[in-house]
């Protein structure tokens, strides 16, 4: 009688233990799969632009420019 008891006891242990690590998996396997979801991708970026950054040019112009007024 004492045996049937404790071995019940055990199995219904065993049954909520695996039934809490299946949902702690479960769980777990979705946290996964929503943070690889926001992970950023990488973007190629040009290394060579197809502008050129032209104010110091423009500045240097500007400035033959006015001493040539000068003289």
């Amino acid at each position: 009688m004492k045996v049937n008891i404790i071995r019940t006891t055990l199995g219904v242990l065993i049954l909520i233990l695996a039934l809490l690590l299946s949902l702690w998996m479960r769980k777990k396997k979705a946290l996964r799969s929503t943070t690889e979801a926001h992970e950023p991708e990488e973007i190629e970026l040009d290394s060579d632009p197809d502008y050129q950054n032209d104010s110091h040019t423009a500045a240097q112009t500007e400035d033959t420019e006015e001493q040539e007024d000068m003289v």
